[in-house]
């Protein structure tokens, strides 16, 4: 096994992690799990556990000196891949980011700020300080410099709206900063790029299908379904420049993703980035149609400085021959006793990924409105074709449910595939 007698301490212990421990472990490595809480659902599946908080980068720089680990590795989240950038260069270990190049892409302001010196479409700043409210160009969308999961963001229609999002921004900030931008309108996107030793390649691109009714003034994405019916464009005209970018940052390795919003033109503005991987595993659908798993690269930087014995970077391509869908199963606020239906969709041989994020037991406020805390479910489907599609989604649909304590549905608004047919 290619990591036989090499430790790796993975930072985060949540759910999503899971996969990334037994694929560490089926390759031999020992894995050791670290976050605060003492139940994580990682901690269950590997080989050792700390109850260490993934910020303490000096108390795990001993302990991972005394325990021998080989490598670090996060994915997921953008605090614990900035703090595994940190705590590989404390130990002088192979991480595909330098802590600077976390700044760099996860700040949002400082992602703004590189896509306008590269010249990346990005969606324009509003300049709010000693200025009149009423004079702001609402719609305008105020979210915290250095969040994730959508927290901390409040869409202005108003100025009696201001207040309030400038206060929950600033709160839910770990630097208690803000960003200010005009909230566009149009087809959302997202497109993921594979990095290996400077070869920059798109990997992937999807339209993102956003609620159509909304509890909160963020909208959640129902589904990502790929190919984009912006791919051919965007390889022509912005691709170049956001790889200038990259390059620019001096980033040789890894995976990422930008979000962004098309204009009337197909022109693509790009509002966030997340150098690492993200919660809809993409890399589930890369590796059957490119023929690698990201995540799989990843952890093998970690543990040995290259992301694959060969050159998989010239694989990716967001030109896809199938159809996929990542569809998200949103639930409201509520405590929920019992999650119905996936074994049946396990049994789909169309469905290829299912990630479980809520659970019996688990307890949902008002203060996921708006989050990714609202996603019961991640389920991964691939098809032949649309109408193949459609019918596993409505199929999906028909079978999940999350009943509360009352035995009430917690299930919110489902993804109409009738979308599908109006690309």
């Amino acid at each position: 096994m290619r990591y036989e007698g090499k430790k790796l301490l993975i930072l985060g212990g949540f759910a999503m992690l899971m996969e990334a421990v037994e694929w560490a472990r089926s390759e031999g490595a020992y894995v050791i799990v670290t976050d605060y809480y003492p139940s994580s659902p990682a901690k269950k599946l590997a080989d050792e556990a700390w109850d260490i908080s993934t910020a303490e980068i000096e108390l795990l720089s001993r302990r991972c000196k005394e325990a021998g680990v080989n490598g670090v590795f996060a994915a997921f989240d953008d605090f614990n891949v900035g703090k595994a950038a940190q705590l590989s260069e404390a130990l002088g270990l192979p991480f595909y980011a330098t802590s600077a190049q976390t700044v760099e892409t996860m700040d949002k302001s400082r992602f703004k700020a590189n896509c306008m010196e590269f010249g990346v479409p990005t969606t324009p700043l509003v300049d709010i300080e000693g200025k009149d409210p009423k004079s702001l160009p609402y719609p305008i969308i105020v979210k915290p410099v250095d969040g994730s999961g959508s927290r901390g963001i409040k869409v202005c229609y108003g100025p009696d709206d201001l207040a309030e999002a400038l206060e929950k921004a600033t709160t839910t900030s770990k630097s208690n900063h803000y960003l200010v931008e005009k909230y566009l309108v149009g087809d959302e996107v997202g497109t993921n790029y594979f990095l290996q030793d400077g070869t920059i390649s798109v990997s992937a691109m999807h339209d993102r299908y956003l609620q159509v009714k909304s509890i909160s003034e963020v909208k959640l994405p129902l589904a990502y379904v790929y190919p984009s019916k912006y791919t051919h464009g965007y390889l022509a005209n912005e691709d170049h420049l956001v790889a200038d970018m990259f390059r620019g940052l001096g980033m040789r390795n890894g995976s990422l993703f930008l979000q962004g919003c098309v204009d009337g033109n197909g022109v693509v503005y790009y509002y966030e980035m997340g150098y690492r991987l993200n919660g809809a595993k993409q890399y589930q659908i890369i590796e059957g149609e490119c023929g690698f798993n990201p995540m799989h690269c990843l952890i093998n930087y970690s543990l040995t400085g290259e992301m694959a014995d060969e050159d998989v970077a010239s694989r990716a391509t967001p030109q896809w021959k199938s159809v996929y869908c990542t569809l998200s199963l949103l639930i409201r606020p509520g405590k929920v006793k019992e999650v119905l239906g996936l074994d049946q969709i396990r049994t789909e041989p169309t469905v290829i990924g299912i990630t479980q994020w809520c659970f019996p037991g688990n307890e949902l406020d008002d203060t996921v409105l708006g989050t990714q805390k609202q996603i019961a479910a991640r389920i991964t489907i691939k098809a032949a074709d649309y109408e193949e599609l459609a019918t596993i989604i409505n199929k999906v649909n028909e079978v999940f449910d999350v009943l509360d304590v009352n035995g009430k549905s917690m299930i919110l608004e489902s993804f109409d595939t009738d979308r599908l047919f109006t690309r």
